[in-house]
């Protein structure tokens, strides 16, 4: 158990002390329509990643504690971030040319290339240019290609043989941006309806969960535009429903679930920014103008998750192992201390 907790320790020191990510800020500096296809592009795989986290590890058996039963659990989700979506193709833009036909997102590999702005502002016989590095990916955030975020859980027996849940997910940080979440779920025996059920290690739940999870990136004295109060604000909804069925020997337990999982998420840059263009007006030359609050994104996900796993039952703890299938696949590790 101890080198358990030192994985913990070490972490959040990591996560503490990592640097900022550079230059994203200049995505303001294109067209509106260019500018949510690049902070979603960029952005796409750590957004995928962590909706996929708020739905793992919530149980570790169909099982209910008993009535007043109760555990404390850490999990560890390792998220695989598939290399399709560590770049992406720089066709896709309307106003932007780049040196390159790919760039790196967040999971990507570094850039030396970069990216010329030129648009029409409405109503208007001049076109508006300006130029920007392409900025950086940051594959060192990941631990053999996949994104580790942790979970805190706490889970009670309750009556009519069911088990309430609660998540917390302290803030944690990642190249300079926050994030926290919270939850609650509500898991009910369904094997207690069925008498054969009763003289068998066989167990059959119904799981339903819903968490919230925030993010904050400011861009500080960092930014590369001047400005104020700029940030990226990240909001995710996600919610599940599914069954979860388990095999409970005495050391050992054997649990799978299927669920389907609704995730919604929304996105808001904000904050002022003074934007600069070269023109091609010879009368009109350079231009400045400060815009507030540019950018708000809202999507939805909806997929259907499939997982097994192990536990591996002791006195008072309990370490599990298990793997979901979904886009972005997952292995979840855990250790849970308590009473049955």
């Amino acid at each position: 158990m101890r080198w358990f907790l030192l994985c913990i320790i070490f972490f959040f020191h990591l996560n503490k002390y990592s640097q900022n990510i550079g230059g994203i800020e200049n995505f303001i500096l294109a067209s509106q329509q260019d500018q949510e296809i690049l902070i979603q592009e960029y952005f796409k795989p750590l957004f995928s990643s962590l909706q996929t986290s708020m739905s793992e590890g919530w149980v570790k058996t169909a099982k209910p504690h008993k009535k007043l039963g109760f555990d404390f659990t850490f999990i560890m989700s390792g998220i695989n971030i598939p290399v399709y979506d560590r770049q992406f193709n720089t066709q896709v833009f309307n106003n932007i040319t780049s040196t390159s036909t790919e760039s790196p997102t967040i999971f990507g590999s570094n850039s030396n290339e970069s990216y010329l702005i030129e648009f029409y502002p409405p109503d208007s016989d001049y076109s508006m240019s300006t130029s920007f590095d392409v900025p950086n990916g940051h594959e060192d955030l990941l631990t053999n290609k996949r994104l580790l975020l942790p979970n805190f859980q706490f889970s009670i027996g309750v009556p009519f043989k069911s088990e309430l849940i609660l998540r917390y997910m302290p803030e944690t940080t990642h190249k300079g941006a926050s994030f926290r979440s919270m939850g609650v779920g509500l898991k009910h025996s369904l094997s207690q309806y069925f008498k054969p059920a009763k003289v068998t290690p066989i167990n059959v739940s119904i799981l339903a969960n819903s968490s919230k999870m925030e993010s904050v990136y400011n861009f500080g004295v960092n930014s590369q535009i001047v400005g104020e109060n700029q940030s990226i604000n990240l909001a995710v909804v996600n919610s599940s429903v599914g069954l979860v069925a388990s095999a409970d020997l005495k050391l050992l337990t054997v649990y799978a679930s299927i669920m389907q999982v609704i995730s919604k998420s929304s996105l808001n840059v904000t904050g002022s920014y003074e934007l600069s263009y070269e023109t091609s007006s010879a009368e009109i030359g350079e231009v400045s103008f400060i815009v507030e609050d540019p950018v708000s994104i809202v999507s939805n996900l909806n997929y259907q998750k499939k997982n097994i796993g192990l536990a591996f039952n002791f006195a008072f703890y309990n370490l599990f192992v298990d793997y979901s299938f979904q886009n972005y696949n997952s292995i979840n590790i855990g250790l849970s201390l308590g009473l049955r």
